[in-house]
């Protein structure tokens, strides 16, 4: 279940193209954290638990979550996130919320609960974390270390981007680039692209990034940056756009070689 709030009619859009997993969205009515939260879990089913995150953090592969809340244990205990490798505003030590920035008992909005009860009396609007201050939840803690949080807009910029089409599909992996298809025209797509990679490769161009299989295509992650981004003279951009134009010379004046063949030009 999805909260959202701001930009509600981007959110519905963008999960309409882009999400492969089953998701219900609930429009919130509130402002703040607390906002679609009373909504949200009056659709889980009675004394059914639950995790509530953030949606600005990508947890780590290797988190795992307290044993009585894997498989089908009923867990006794609710919990929350320290974020133990980036910053929060809130914390949670010996058992008191405190509004005071901490990296090692930091709030990372993650919680897990045994039931919706707990919560029942969320308000429409208002800091979550505040409120439950307030009311005085208790909490066991599990450590978030690894966590990704994208909630600032200075922390995103940080972040490399691997910026693909909505067709592809782009990891990293180490030194490694993997790009594959999503839909139908990505199939295509990928098929030429892979066509004209090979045809590169023959022709031994040495401009090309390492490429070490097709299908799906894996190459080398060049780590580098669009040439207006660099701080270069003008005579250094004007050899390395001489030595991409030389490139794409080669490449095509060696189809227009094969088709005056073909010809019999």
């Amino acid at each position: 279940m999805i909260i959202a709030d701001y930009k509600k009619n981007v959110m519905h859009e963008y999960l309409s193209a882009f999400a492969d997993v089953k998701y219900q969205v609930v429009d919130a009515s509130g402002n703040g954290t607390c906002s679609g939260v009373k909504q949200a879990i009056d659709l889980i089913p009675n004394s059914e638990p639950f995790m509530l995150v953030w949606s600005d953090m990508i947890l780590p592969d290797s988190l795992e979550l307290p044993e009585e809340y894997e498989g089908d244990k009923r867990p006794e205990y609710d919990y929350v996130g320290l974020s133990e490798t980036f910053s929060c505003r809130w914390k949670y030590e010996s058992g008191v919320f405190k509004e005071e920035r901490s990296t090692e008992y930091g709030v990372a909005g993650f919680f897990l609960f045994t039931d919706k009860q707990k919560i029942q009396h969320v308000p429409e609007n208002g800091e979550l974390v505040r409120w439950m201050s307030e009311q005085g939840l208790c909490f066991k803690t599990v450590g978030l270390g690894g966590t990704r949080e994208f909630g600032l807009l200075e922390e995103y910029e940080k972040l490399p981007q691997a910026k693909c089409r909505p067709f592809n599909k782009i990891t990293v992996d180490g030194d490694v680039l993997v790009k594959e298809p999503i839909d139908a025209q990505g199939e295509k797509l990928a098929e030429r692209e892979t066509a004209w990679y090979e045809k590169a490769r023959l022709l031994s161009i040495p401009e090309l990034p390492k490429i070490f299989e097709t299908n799906p295509l894996k190459m080398e992650f060049i780590k580098g940056r669009n040439i207006y981004d660099c701080d270069f003279d003008y005579e250094t951009k004007k050899s390395i756009l001489r030595s991409l134009i030389s490139a794409l010379k080669a490449l095509h004046e060696s189809d227009v070689g094969r088709t005056e063949r073909e010809r019999g030009m």
